[in-house]
């Protein structure tokens, strides 16, 4: 995928934020055809790459739209667009509910990207190399349980904020459920 301006700072994120930003903004296109919407490519682009540049950070959020802003700046983007961003990233987290398609797309595929298998595959992978303490293996038998696993899927439908977001997640329900099934089988997990 081409970033334009951005290039230089997706090249700069980890592998695994790389993954999660080409994800958002595959997500949100899915999102976007399903609604027949029109999306701001642009502003979606530079969220996915810049939303979580921080996120080691206390308040990544903040840190992130603080970042996001010197960094649009320095790359000669318009006053607005900075404003749209800045604002975005800032609430990522909280992802209050909001009108505009493409800040509700945006927010509402950072949660799905959950849902996905490399989503799936991410979450466990940061798991376990940030958080070496965690007996991840354990986690991953009671999470991965399928009765938890729709639990997830059941929750996070009522925090999706378009009705196109919920969709996309019911059409994607099995491959969430087969992934985990699969990597239960990988693991030998039981």
């Amino acid at each position: 995928m081409k970033f334009g301006k951005l290039q230089k700072e997706f090249n700069k994120l980890d592998f695994d934020l790389q993954i999660h930003a080409e994800m958002l903004i595959e997500i949100c296109e899915d999102i976007a055809r399903i609604s027949k919407k029109k999306l701001d490519k642009d502003l979606i682009v530079t969220c996915a790459v810049l939303h979580d540049f921080k996120n080691e950070e206390e308040n990544h959020a903040q840190a992130g739209a603080e970042y996001a802003k010197k960094t649009l700046i320095k790359l000669g983007y318009n006053k607005n667009f900075i404003q749209k961003v800045y604002e975005i990233i800032f609430n990522h987290t909280d992802k209050k509910k909001v009108k505009d398609f493409t800040t509700a797309c945006f927010y509402d595929s950072d949660l799905l990207c959950r849902f996905y298998p490399l989503g799936i595959l991410r979450a466990w992978a940061h798991n376990k190399t940030h958080h070496p303490e965690r007996n991840w293996r354990e986690l991953f038998e009671k999470v991965s349980n399928e009765n938890n696993l729709k639990e997830y899927a059941k929750n996070m439908g009522k925090k999706l904020q378009l009705k196109e977001s919920k969709k996309l997640l019911e059409m994607k329900e099995f491959e969430h459920l087969t992934s985990y099934k699969l990597l239960r089988e990988l693991l030998d997990v039981r």
